[in-house]
């Protein structure tokens, strides 16, 4: 028997040479028929040490599972070979098991395992050393990216255990403005080093950016629970807790705590006040964060947008803030700026440059769009867009369609911009942001362009010298009544810009006070406009109507103590307040069935929300400003033919709001008409828009080609025959 079991045995040894021998004479095959011969081998002899860790190399450059069982089974095998410690150790570290690499490295040691490719290996198990993290650095503070980026990568490979290589390239895609690259390599960071505090807080930064916000929260969080507790982590989480103010606060607070003299967590913490009201309680630490930095001019363009919203900032001083603005961002520039080689031809096609952070689902896209798809047919002239955002949704996709030409430049910096609007060739550069958030307006005070406009996305000057005309009409904007209060130069349109309503708009509903028997009042502006002094007269209204009710939308989370405090100063309680935190489109417009009449804020007067009330039925009690910004309103619902509702003072506006109690058949015929009044814009319409804006563009550059200086322009329609 033992004679018969040896001859088996040596026919298999047979069989495994041959097919050893064949398998490695396929070197040249492919990998794919080598794999397939050293298979062969492993079915006559499953724990061939050979067989095993050459086809456990192959399956690793296949990409296919199991590759490192087959080079354990060769080590198993034949332990007494070196090549196989060093490639199942190196096969783990590609592997990203790193606590395994360093355990079967340990256990090659005590063996005498040894050498200088094994002495590699572990060196890859190691962290960068000071010299090459010194290196990239110094990289990088050079402003040499693309150097610092190739090093980055090389550092990943030699030292896969370590982020350093990850964060760099992270940081790098991010100046290049390539959020989303800088988050693939943040997110390999992380997955190489999960108790790494560092990566997690700077994935959730990178998150922020992209306004992922409760991922953000969730990596940040994950930082703190590592042991981070400096201050960019807690303004970081901060400013992932915004749709949650207080919570958003609290962290801004411990983040000064542990760094006082920190700008980017005073103008949080600021915008954090604001956006809850408390502009009084924000207004000083913006002021400290441009103490600290004076060329923060995203804290400046903060700070102006909060005067903006206070009643007791008078227009002369408005005006002037924004001017100082001007002359801080200007003032470096001086002697600096070069001449514009595009060619003085007053009838060519003119070249349109839009820059703004808004062309997504934003207010913005109501009124510029049904404009964007009209001007895309003109053949005199040619727009491209220069977006400041990171998010393209469905309503970036459809303005995107109208451009001829696209540049997304967020994260680049203002100057690499403004070589590229040059080298475009753009004739007239307009801003549709103003003072509101993922504006540019620095990159217009290095006057890219020959001719520089300001329209729609912020109602009051930018305080640029650069900024040439700022596009109105005669509603916001009598000719020669408000010149003083912008540096631009005012075009009066004889139409404004139309308004798109939503498609998800339900049916306008019978008024409710006809089955309650009480006016439910109304307001779907943002929290931060509701000052004071704004909820001292509409609760002046409430108490002349001691059966009312008031709606308060787009509310924080849990409601606002703060403005329940401050109606109940008032003398308005609680159970007279309804709130309703944000919501989507459809919901947000479905609450106005539960509204009878909108009251407007000030200074700082509603655009967009009364324009979506109208289109419910809603007509709002406006107070006429001293301002663009507080004569929004007034503008609104005088082009809706209801007049009616604006009031010259605050007695009046008082008496305008009682009195729609006293006639609720009068104000449920209005609300039945005011979609029929108020519609979608006609074709009509929206053409005479867009030929008006086109003779106003048209305007600006005859003037120029004729070297002649900016000046007020009123438009007029040509007259039909």
């Amino acid at each position: 028997m033992q004679v018969k079991a040896d001859s088996i045995a040596q026919a298999q040894t047979g069989e495994v040479d041959a097919l050893l021998h064949r398998a490695q004479g396929l070197g040249a095959a492919g990998d794919v028929e080598q794999a397939a011969a050293y298979l062969a081998v492993l079915q006559v002899q499953a724990t061939h040490a050979l067989a095993n860790h050459q086809l456990g190399l192959l399956e690793l450059r296949l990409g296919r599972a199991g590759a490192l069982v087959r080079l354990a089974t060769a080590l198993k095998a034949a332990p007494e070979q070196e090549q196989f410690w060093r490639s199942y150790i190196d096969a783990l570290i590609d592997a990203t098991e790193f606590d395994g690499a360093r355990h079967v490295l340990a256990l090659g040691r005590q063996r005498g395992l040894g050498g200088a490719a094994v002495d590699a290996l572990e060196a890859r198990l190691g962290p960068v050393g000071a010299d090459d993290s010194a290196a990239v650095m110094a990289l990088l503070a050079q402003g040499h990216h693309d150097q610092a980026f190739a090093q980055a990568q090389a550092l990943a490979a030699r030292f896969p255990t370590d982020p350093f290589g990850w964060k760099i390239q992270a940081a790098v895609q991010r100046m290049r403005g390539a959020p989303e690259a800088a988050l693939q390599a943040m997110q390999r960071g992380v997955l190489i080093a999960p108790a790494d505090a560092e990566a997690h807080a700077n994935l959730g930064t990178l998150l922020n950016e992209l306004q992922r916000f409760d991922e953000a929260g969730r990596a940040l969080r994950r930082a703190l629970d590592l042991g981070a507790d400096d201050a960019d982590t807690w303004n970081s989480l901060g400013a992932a807790l915004q749709g949650q103010p207080a919570a958003a606060e609290a962290a801004f607070r411990r983040a000064l705590a542990r760094k006082a003299d920190f700008p980017d967590a005073l103008n949080n913490l600021a915008e954090c006040l604001q956006s809850q009201g408390r502009l009084a309680e924000a207004l000083p630490h913006y002021q400290s964060a441009l103490r600290l930095r004076p060329d923060f001019h995203v804290v400046h363009s903060n700070l102006l947008f909060c005067l903006s919203q206070m009643d007791d900032i008078a227009a002369p001083a408005l005006f002037e803030a924004h001017r100082a603005f001007g002359e801080a961002v200007e003032a470096p520039l001086r002697g600096t700026l070069r001449g514009h080689a595009n060619s003085r031809d007053a009838g060519r096609t003119i070249r349109i440059g839009f820059v703004t952070g808004d062309f997504r689902n934003h207010a913005l896209a109501s009124f510029i769009e049904p404009l964007l798809a009209r001007l895309a047919t003109r053949t005199g002239l040619a727009m491209t867009a220069y977006y400041n955002h990171t998010v393209h949704d469905s309503v970036t996709a459809r303005l995107r369609a109208h451009m001829r030409g696209w540049r997304d430049i967020h994260g680049q910096d203002d100057a690499q911009v403004a070589e590229r609007i040059r080298a475009d060739g753009i004739d007239i550069l307009i801003d549709l942001a103003g003072h509101t958030a993922f504006n540019r307006l620095p990159l217009f005070a290095l006057k890219p362009a020959p001719i520089q406009v300001s329209m729609i996305g912020y109602p009051a000057t930018t305080g640029l010298t650069a900024m040439d005309y700022y596009i109105t009409d005669p509603f916001m904007l009598p000719p020669g009544q408000f010149d003083h209060q912008f540096i631009e130069k005012l075009v009066h349109l004889p139409v404004s810009a139309p308004f798109l309503p939503s498609a998800l708009a339900p049916p306008v509903n019978r008024l409710p006070a006809l089955d309650n028997g009480y006016l439910t009042f109304g307001s779907f502006n943002r929290p931060s406009k509701l000052s004071r002094p704004v909820v001292a007269l509409w609760a002046a209204v409430l108490r002349a109507l001691p059966s009312s009710r008031m709606l308060l939308a787009a509310m924080p989370a849990g409601g606002s103590e703060e403005l329940v405090a401050q109606f109940a100063l008032n003398g308005v309680a609680r159970e007279r307040l309804d709130f309703h935190p944000r919501a989507d489109m459809a919901s947000y417009l479905a609450l106005h069935h539960l509204v009878d009449v909108c009251l407007d804020t000030f200074p700082y007067s509603g655009g967009t929300t009364t324009l979506h009330a109208l289109y419910m039925g809603v007509p709002t009690v406006t107070l006429l400003g001293a301002t663009a910004a507080g004569r929004q309103g007034a503008s609104i619902m005088r082009h809706s033919g209801l007049p009616e509702f604006i009031a010259g003072d605050a007695a009046e506006f008082v008496a305008i709001g009682t009195a729609q109690a006293r006639d609720l058949d009068a104000l449920a015929l209005t609300r039945a008409g005011l979609r029929e009044r108020f519609g979608e814009p006609t074709p009509d319409t929206m053409e005479a828009v867009a030929l008006a804006t086109e003779l106003a563009l048209r305007a600006m550059w005859e003037r120029w080609c004729a070297q002649q200086p900016p000046a007020p322009l009123q438009i007029s329609l040509p007259q039909p025959s």
